[in-house]
């Protein structure tokens, strides 16, 4: 290829540094200039491409330039300031003669140590052993970790390394451990909300070809899992409901993985096995329920209920965001969440109460998400925990009444507008439906409801509850 041609090309992919601090500037001058050049990005991708057409592709060059290109156009393969509408898809299809199946070893070697190590040798990671990508036993006595980063002024790394992780060979992983590991672990362990949401990014697709006997083997299955958990801990910031949409499922996921399910379920009130199953070391299978229950625990416990649900109550689209993850939450733990019913049922029950004092300002649309949010969650409680409903229908027939009465009355209210199934009306028509489906769902757990409880609220008033109830017994009649 000619010499003077490719090297010309990579430079004009190189993205500028001010994109680094892009949401900050104020210059229009230099916006205008990072404007221009990311529009002409498609252009330096085409020609790239036909470039490499000529010379009948990628695959024949030698290992070196495969990884200068590769490293060069994976910074447009994720998300980014950088990134127009169209480049991702330009950039794929140079990308891919690369990944049919996998990336070659040799290349993949060549970009980690080459393109990515350098950008975070100044910032070791102190619980890795950085030659085997092993956990240390205790944290190693380094310099601040946070200190200079200068992987940070590499932009577009976060998007070398995804694609890296996407496409590499499950038989390479071994050998390449103590490469991947640390940049992995330097996001996901940052103070920036938008830096550890990267990493949670990063872990997921780590996780998508990882082999669950190496994470085991090295220790890191415990580490992802700390790390993760402290990103709950990231509150009263604009990345945080991101932060908690994301990092639930890698979550969940890390623990499918490492601590997959057993055929009998574990007593919702022991984290132990019980006497006629067996423990088995970390490192073999089947792996051992006590750890999954354990892991489980910490995510609704202390993380979803402890944290988020405790200390952002003034952040409404926090509370939302763990609100939308706990049916995933309780569907994997099951009837071990009955324990901390104490703390769902009044959480998800409160959501649905009418304000006292209605605010003239508050965001209307956020509240009635939140609502139809908790109502799923409340849906999936009552399913997982349907043996302790008895001990709660009380509490939650008397939210979901005062509930159904405000949405009638603000039904009346506005019954001359037009219903848009897209917006608002439609939010609240759904809503309407998830009332009645938790009476269903309630009723399914506690028979006895329709005949004592419901019947109350159709004799206290039959044209306004009649709505509500009167679906729950044909539903439980006709199973």
């Amino acid at each position: 290829m000619n010499s003077s041609t490719l090297p010309n090309l990579l430079t004009a992919l190189a993205i500028p540094q001010e994109f680094s601090r892009f949401n900050k500037l104020t210059d229009e001058h230099i916006l205008a200039q990072l404007i221009r050049w990311k529009n002409g990005v498609s252009t330096s991708l085409t020609s790239l491409r036909d470039l490499l057409a000529t010379r009948h592709g990628i695959q024949s060059l030698p290992v070196d330039e495969q990884a200068d290109i590769a490293a060069s156009v994976a910074v447009f393969d994720g998300p980014g300031e950088w990134v127009a509408d169209d480049t991702s898809s330009l950039a794929l299809s140079i990308l891919d003669p690369l990944t049919e199946p996998d990336i070659p070893p040799l290349v993949l070697t060549r970009i980690l140590t080459h393109h990515l190590k350098p950008a975070f040798a100044a910032n070791p990671h102190p619980r890795l052993n950085l030659q085997t990508g092993r956990k240390l036993p205790r944290p190693a006595d380094t310099q601040d970790a946070y200190e200079g980063q200068v992987w940070k002024t590499r932009i577009g790394t976060g998007n070398v390394l995804g694609w890296c992780l996407r496409n590499i060979e499950v038989s390479t992983y071994e050998s390449v451990w103590h490469l991947i590991l640390p940049p992995v672990m330097t996001y996901l362990d940052d103070f920036e909300a938008s830096y550890k949401l990267r990493g949670v990014q990063l872990v997921s697709d780590l996780l998508s070809r990882v082999p669950p006997e190496l994470l085991k083997r090295t220790g890191v299955d415990g580490l992802l899992f700390t790390s993760l958990s402290g990103t709950f801990n990231h509150l009263r910031d604009p990345f945080t409901p991101d932060l908690i949409r994301a990092a639930v499922p890698t979550t969940l996921h890390l623990i499918d993985l490492t601590s997959p399910p057993s055929l009998a379920p574990l007593s919702p009130t022991s984290g132990f096995p019980s006497k006629g199953r067996t423990i088995v070391k970390s490192g073999t299978s089947p792996a051992n329920p006590a750890t999954r229950y354990e892991r489980l625990s910490t995510l609704l416990g202390s993380c979803l209920i402890g944290t988020v649900f405790l200390y952002a109550y003034a952040d409404p689209e926090a509370i939302l965001a763990a609100t939308d993850m706990l049916p995933l939450v309780l569907t994997h733990i099951g009837i071990g969440a009955a324990r901390w019913l104490k703390a769902l049922i009044p959480q998800l029950t409160h959501a649905l109460l009418p304000p006292v004092i209605p605010s003239l300002t508050g965001p209307l649309d956020v509240d009635l998400r939140l609502k139809v949010s908790s109502l799923c969650a409340l849906c999936t409680c009552i399913e997982t925990c349907a043996p302790r409903m008895y001990l709660w229908k009380c509490n939650i027939i008397d939210a979901i009444g005062r509930a159904w009465a405000s949405a009638m009355d603000t039904e009346n209210e506005s019954h001359t507008q037009p219903v848009d199934e897209t917006g608002p009306s439609g939010l609240a028509l759904e809503y309407k439906a998830l009332l009645q489906m938790t009476c269903i769902k309630l009723a399914e757990a506690c028979p006895s409801i329709i005949q004592e409880e419901y019947q109350q609220l159709i004799t206290f008033d039959s044209a306004l509850f009649d709505g509500l109830v009167s679906r729950s017994s044909s539903a439980t009649s006709d199973k």
